[in-house]
């Protein structure tokens, strides 16, 4: 079964409480540049995390860390830049393709504004190639592109669209339904891997197999028009570039369309530009969505009860952490929508707006995703 980026990153973008250490190391595939990068890591996390362990604990804390500079063959392995997160139960090492800039903070929960960025401007997709005698099911993003699964047809479904003519209307009908039957299967077989993620799906191959296919095809998020009519080795590379061609102007536009909607608002009372409102509009759960950017960092604390702000010159301890990535992770699990952009590309600059759903509506959407 096929789960999604998003899901993979799930725990990381919902981890609250205790402490948290994030790094992104900028990967400019030198790997004593890496290393001196992660050395800066394991130093800055140490001075901060005295104040708050003991030295055994820190020690502990840092171990992975330690063992990743003594043996970097996983870091050799990744080509993007490269995300740390520690917590004292876990450690994960991302590879993350999207530009990012060397960041070492310790927190309450991890910073994830680059991770946020990066699953706006990569969508996942799937490709569903169809041969005369196959089906291939392929996974991919702007990064990556992976063979899932692939599925011999019956020998009796070959030859059905070339040879209709000189058959018999009873051995053409039975065949046609033995196609039909394939088709039909197919689409069990697609919705059997697809149960907890439904990728936008291009599908390529000759004209009367994918027009077989579309009558049985039930995938919601399944793009009726072929992106390429044949399909095999031959081709597979360039169908994938015009895919990540295709998304990657979607998420440009629908970028420009969530930031349009700020720009629109202007004067309106549901557009909020002070970052104190917001944040007690937050933890009131009155924010259907946000715009933050990952330009820079404001530090301090939010008091969870009232949403009041403490904002501090800098990250003065481990309880510190960047506002406007907390406050993106509190929207997003009350179920409402963050857009991470260019302080350029929000309306005068600002670091955070917020439009404003004074019906409640955020707080009945967290109810439904809890249950």
């Amino acid at each position: 079964m096929l789960s999604s980026k998003h899901t993979a990153l799930k725990p990381l973008l919902e981890s609250q409480n205790g402490i948290h250490l994030s790094a992104y190391l900028v990967n400019h595939g030198d790997l004593i540049d890496l290393k001196s990068q992660l050395r800066t890591v394991i130093l800055e996390s140490k001075d901060c995390l005295n104040d708050a362990m003991s030295p055994e604990e820190v020690q502990r804390f840092l171990e992975p860390l330690d063992s990743l500079l003594d043996d970097a063959r996983m870091l050799k392995r990744i080509n993007g830049n490269i995300g740390l997160f520690r917590t004292f139960d876990s450690f994960r090492v991302l590879n993350v393709p999207v530009d990012v800039e060397f960041i070492s903070q310790i927190a309450t929960s991890f910073h994830v504004k680059p991770l946020l960025r990066w699953l706006q401007a990569d969508r996942e997709f799937l490709l569903l190639g169809l041969e005369k005698d196959c089906a291939r099911l392929y996974l991919g993003s702007q990064d990556s592109f992976k063979l899932v699964d692939s599925v011999l047809f019956p020998d009796s479904f070959k030859g059905i669209n070339s040879f209709d003519d000189y058959l018999s209307l009873r051995d053409s009908r039975e065949k046609n339904a033995k196609q039909d039957a394939t088709f039909a299967w197919l689409n069990d077989w697609l919705n059997d891997l697809t149960v907890s993620t439904k990728p936008k799906l291009f599908v390529a191959g000759e004209k009367s197999l994918v027009a077989g296919l579309h009558r049985h095809l039930a995938y919601k998020n399944a793009i009726r028009t072929p992106i390429a009519n044949s399909f095999g080795k031959h081709n597979v590379g360039d169908i994938c570039a015009d895919i990540r061609t295709v998304l990657k102007r979607e998420s440009r536009v629908a970028l420009e369309r969530s930031l349009l909607e700020f720009k629109v608002l202007g004067g309106d009372k549901r557009l909020q530009r002070n970052i104190f409102q917001i944040a007690k509009a937050v933890i009131q759960g009155k924010v259907r969505k946000l715009v933050v950017t990952d330009e820079m960092s404001i530090f301090g604390t939010i008091d969870k009860k009232t949403g009041g702000l403490a904002l501090h010159p800098f990250d003065l301890d481990h309880e510190d952490d960047c506002i406007l990535d907390d406050l993106a992770q509190m929207v997003l699990s009350q179920g409402g929508e963050v857009v991470i952009a260019k302080r350029d590309d929000i309306p005068n600059g600002r670091p955070i707006l917020a439009i404003l759903d004074d019906d409640g509506s955020v707080l009945d959407k967290r109810a439904e995703l809890e249950n």
